[in-house]
């Protein structure tokens, strides 16, 4: 579980671009890589607000453990 530094909702990270020992699928790695807005070593986030699913790349200098 990590959170942002500056606060925010407990996440969950799914995988690590470009990391083999905590991978995201070959798709969505590839399409966040291709997309240019994020490099290898970008943490791939998740977690619930209000229910709903929600989904983030950050950078790991941005997060902190929880």
């Amino acid at each position: 579980m990590v959170q942002l530094n500056s606060g925010g909702p407990m996440m969950t990270i799914k995988g690590i671009i470009g990391d083999e020992k905590n991978p995201l699928s070959k798709t969505e790695n590839a399409a966040l890589k291709m997309s240019g807005q994020y490099s290898d070593g970008d943490v791939f986030c998740q977690w619930f607000l209000n229910n709903k699913l929600e989904s983030g790349v950050f950078k790991p200098a941005m997060l902190k453990k929880s």
